[in-house]
């Protein structure tokens, strides 16, 4: 196979392959960027229905809850505890903890730049207009720059545009924080304790979903392999990639769910880094096998490297199974298989066969080769990852 590659100023076939190999790389990582297409919404599940109904129940007994609270505590605006019940109350503990924190802040901060502007404003139209006007820009700059302050110019505005004259500015601002830390606070303690859904558990059953899907593009790519057939895992790849986007977004709920003592244990950041790169190695194994390697490469290594991606779409449902329900990922399973493949492709290396075969092929091999490999270690250090978490 090296033989046909080299020319007549003696180049070595090694340093080709591997041009050819990162040059098709960098092609597809820079296509896969490019790709934007959203695939089509699933429908909603049973289980879908069911979490719907238990977010709507907590929610419905925090403003029973809180509205109580206000009224026996005899809150002037009590109504803004409860507004912030329905703002903070999110799916998952960890969500909603984080939401009732940057709620508290913007609150805090809104109220004190609304009470300042209170204190040093005549009482007339015009000067609190001006005021207004200059509070919102400052605030709105604020939360530009941090965006846990974005409710602060609300609430400086409704500081100074609620106040009653026969109302301490002090008293009027403690009170206006008091009633959102009550709401926030209701928010937190509802999503904990009645039914609650911790953000750790919802990143981990995502996370195992992907791999789901991971597995079943391999099995895909399988076959295709094994019977030297063109194959287009594309659309896949593509919902794939999104739904690790929109996981990691939950994985920061999960991160505070930790930080606020409300769960023991955390979530390696690594999990997510080790995903997208098997991520990857799908997507260039993927554009290797969609057009059918010849014949003579498919009696040689195919069924090999289908039994490759098999071992390693089993490992994938290990790798699921051990984030949702725990246990320890053997893994022989993603290494049975490698041994036959190497010692097939090696054979093919040195075949009268390999000769015949034209520089373009012969790059697809060795990518596969070595995407394989890379792939393989990835899923080890995936299941290192999570050892490390369900021990953390």
């Amino acid at each position: 196979m090296a033989a046909t590659l080299r020319d007549g100023e003696g180049q070595d076939p090694t340093a080709i392959v591997s041009i050819w190999f990162y040059a098709e790389s960098w092609a597809m990582t820079d296509l896969a960027s490019r790709q934007n297409q959203s695939p089509q919404p699933p429908k909603a599940s049973l289980i879908q229905t069911k979490r719907a109904a238990v977010q709507a129940l907590r929610v419905m007994i925090a403003c029973t809850v809180t509205y109580a609270l206000s009224q026996l505590l005899n809150l002037q605006q009590g109504y803004w505890a409860v507004f912030t019940v329905l703002i903070v109350m999110q799916a998952s503990v960890g969500a909603t903890a984080g939401a009732a924190v940057d709620r508290l802040v913007a609150t805090v901060a809104g109220a004190v730049l609304g009470g300042i502007a209170v204190v040093v404003t005549p009482h007339e139209p015009l000067a609190i207009g001006i005021a207004l006007i200059i509070v919102v820009g400052i605030a709105s700059f604020a939360a530009a720059r941090a965006p846990r302050l974005r409710n602060a110019g609300l609430t400086a505005a409704i500081v100074m545009l609620t106040h009653s004259p026969a109302i301490p500015v002090g008293i009027f601002v403690v009170d206006r924080i008091a009633e959102i830390t009550l709401g926030g606070v209701v928010g937190v303690l509802a999503s904990l304790f009645i039914l609650p859904t911790r953000s750790r558990t919802m990143v981990l059953d995502r996370f195992g979903s992907a791999l789901g899907v991971i597995a079943q593009i391999l099995r895909n790519l399988a076959a295709a392999a094994e019977k030297g057939e063109a194959i287009s895992a594309s659309e896949a790849n593509i919902a794939l990639r999104q739904s690790l986007m929109a996981t990691e977004t939950l994985l920061t709920d999960a991160q505070r769910e930790r930080a606020f003592w409300l769960t023991r244990q955390g979530i390696s950041e690594a999990i997510p880094r080790s995903l997208w790169r098997i991520r990857n190695d799908l997507t260039y194994v993927s554009h290797l096998l969609e057009a059918p390697f010849p014949a003579s490469i498919v009696e040689a290594i195919g069924p090999q490297a289908a039994r490759v991606l098999e071992a390693q779409a089993n490992f994938a449902e290990a790798c699921a199974r051990a984030l949702r329900v725990g246990g320890e990922i053997d893994s022989k399973l993603i290494s049975q298989a490698d041994e036959a493949f190497e010692t097939a492709f090696d054979t093919l290396q040195h075949s009268q066969a390999a000769q015949s075969i034209g520089f373009r092929e012969t790059g697809r091999l060795f990518g596969l080769d070595f995407t394989l490999r890379r792939m393989r270690q990835n899923f080890l250090d995936l299941a290192d990852r999570i050892r490390e978490s369900q021990i953390a």
